[in-house]
């Protein structure tokens, strides 16, 4: 039997039997409190509910801090030109591999040399397509749009925190909502009178989270479609600086 057919059998018998020890302590806690599960798990959510929607606040800060620093992060190093695309070294590098009066071996020296501290993902993509030998193939500007695309799909792999916070924080916002209402209408089962303005007061603070979880939500997902369109004008000039070089061969 294969091995990893066995791990994930072990790892659904884990999980099956995590969750039905978990349900019999709970009946078993029911039983011996000698109250339902639905009062206790409420009891328990309101006396926890502050420092659930405590934690769920704190969530919510650390997300935005999360993809305010990786949109800075996008903007103050990945994208920028000096790191992208350095249109001088560019045109040293055009010279060497037309200049028709040198030897092919000493014009792919004199570019391995300029590429040698080239930082740019211009010259990154370059040092591979000459590794593999990319002139020489059929197709090279085919070889050279499968290398850009790698290291392109290597830039944008930290988008994947924005589209987590899009969906995270209006979960955790409705989370807050949820155990809100719980405790407020909990509250309200317990005690003998109930005035409007203590029943809108608990509605209020439980509604809280979710509008800030939509709000993270809206943020998380403009500042991704910024960074998504700055990743695509950066790719459309890497390609244009290659057909520059390629056509002019």
């Amino acid at each position: 039997m294969n091995r990893s057919y066995q791990q994930a059998g072990s790892a659904r018998t884990v999980f099956l039997l995590a969750i039905t020890l978990s349900a019999l302590a709970l009946l078993g806690i029911s039983f011996v409190r000698g109250e339902s599960m639905i009062d206790m798990m409420a009891r328990v959510i309101t006396r926890f509910v502050v420092p659930i929607n405590a934690l769920i606040m704190f969530a919510f800060a650390v997300m935005v801090s999360l993809i305010t620093g990786f949109f800075l992060h996008y903007y103050l190093f990945e994208l920028r030109d000096r790191y992208v695309y350095d249109e001088e070294r560019a045109r040293k590098l055009a010279r060497a591999l037309h200049a028709k009066d040198v030897p092919p071996e000493q014009r792919m020296a004199t570019v391995q040399q300029l590429l040698k501290d080239d930082v740019t993902l211009f010259g990154a993509i370059f040092r591979r397509f000459l590794a593999e030998n990319g002139f020489a193939a059929p197709r090279p500007g085919k070889v050279w749009q499968a290398i850009q695309d790698e290291e392109f799909d290597r830039v944008k792999r930290n988008l994947m925190y924005f589209s987590l916070a899009s969906i995270m924080a209006p979960a955790l916002g409705f989370l807050g909502t949820a155990v809100g209402m719980v405790a407020a209408f909990y509250e309200i089962s317990i005690k003998d009178t109930v005035t409007p303005a203590d029943l809108a007061t608990s509605i209020q603070i439980a509604l809280i989270t979710t509008v800030v979880g939509l709000v993270i939500k809206t943020f998380a997902m403009l500042m991704k479609t910024f960074v998504i369109q700055s990743i695509g004008r950066r790719e459309d000039q890497v390609v244009l600086a290659w057909q520059r070089l390629f056509e002019s061969r």
